[in-house]
């Protein structure tokens, strides 16, 4: 019995793990660190799915945008 609630708290736990937030790309584009996590990250998978896939391509695209503007940014909140 005891083992089986062990199981069960395990595997919950674990289910909640792959709840992943989605980000911004503002969010990418401000934490270069976790941009750089995620590209990594996305560069690793096989296979992706829901929230996992969004991140995916925000941090591909502001990745993208990043090398074609050479970092710069039109957000005027981010500018000096």
């Amino acid at each position: 019995m005891k083992a089986k609630m062990l199981l069960g708290l395990a595997v919950l736990a674990l289910a909640g793990c792959s709840n992943q937030p989605a980000y911004t790309a503002h969010y990418y584009e401000t934490h270069k660190v976790a941009l750089q996590r995620e590209l990594a990250r996305c560069k690793k998978a096989d296979t992706l799915s829901g929230n996992a896939k969004k991140n995916c391509q925000t941090a591909a695209r502001v990745n993208a945008a990043e090398a074609l503007f050479g970092g710069g940014t039109n957000n005027p909140n981010l500018l000096p």
